[in-house]
């Protein structure tokens, strides 16, 4: 009898905590997502584009963003004939993932993003430098190191690899006058000549204009943190630009596993 006790004792125990937070309220049937902005950190991404800035600085937008499976044959979006490329910040950050859903990452219907972005078993997001070039027919996403690299020497003389400014602009065959953006807003104009002429150092973040530096202003020779090229009264760009390698990548997170401190919210709507 003393036995038969003990082994009533022993269930007892296990079916009050063996259950899981479902299982305490079975009516939830609710579907739990976790936004993908949190798993990036701000801090980080900063860093990686210039530690000197405050942390309140936001370089987040300045990349690109791959989302790898945990598979031992790894797949993303890369790889799907329904998308083929990696998405920017605006879109990515409205992303969420969802455990319960064989790990899975959703995105909101109304962003029109391709079903291939619903990646199971999702375990690494990549980031990649980019640059936006926006003509008034066309937005091009266009990730830095997967054009052509150069060395070129840097404003300390240094060696550095560097892209060609004018590679941005390959597709469009007439223009007058661009338009340079910078992470916080600033703006400066260029000519034909002088983007012909000019470099974006990738380490140090800044344009160099090796023949043309010593008739440019200040803010014009060195701009830095180049987020978007404006380009005026000009045809749409018809140009194919290729991704980054994963080699290239600037940073990558690993999606947590465990969640505890980390905001979830209910999935509606998707």
């Amino acid at each position: 009898m003393k036995k038969l006790s003990i082994l009533l004792f022993v269930l007892l125990v296990l079916l009050t905590f063996g259950c899981s937070e479902k299982d305490d309220n079975p009516t939830d049937t609710n579907i739990y997502g976790y936004s993908l902005d949190q798993f990036i950190s701000k801090t980080a991404v900063r860093d990686v584009v210039d530690a000197t800035q405050p942390d309140s600085l936001d370089f987040r937008s300045l990349f690109a963003y791959e989302i790898v499976s945990a598979d031992s044959l790894p797949w993303s979006p890369r790889m799907s004939s329904n998308a083929g490329y990696d998405l920017p910040w605006e879109s990515y950050k409205q992303g969420f993932y969802v455990p319960s859903d064989s790990k899975k990452t959703w995105f909101p219907p109304v962003l029109g993003i391709p079903g291939a972005f619903k990646v199971r078993n999702a375990g690494t997001i990549k980031l990649y430098r980019k640059v936006d070039v926006n003509t008034t027919t066309t937005n091009k996403l266009v990730e830095l190191k997967g054009l052509a690299l150069h060395s070129v020497n840097n404003w300390n003389s240094t060696p550095e690899n560097a892209i060609k400014l004018s590679d941005l602009l390959q597709g469009i065959a007439v223009w007058d006058t661009v338009r340079f953006v910078s992470s916080d807003g600033y703006t400066r104009d260029y000519t034909p000549e002088q983007v012909n002429d000019g470099y974006y150092l990738l380490n140090s973040e800044v344009t160099t204009f090796p023949t043309l530096n010593d008739s440019m202003t200040g803010g014009q020779r060195k701009f830095k943190k180049l987020a978007a090229i404006e380009v005026i009264s000009a045809e749409a760009q018809v140009f194919s630009f290729p991704l980054a390698s994963h080699e290239d990548k600037s940073i990558e997170f690993a999606v947590p596993t465990d969640l505890s401190g980390y905001d979830s919210a209910i999935m509606t709507d998707y």
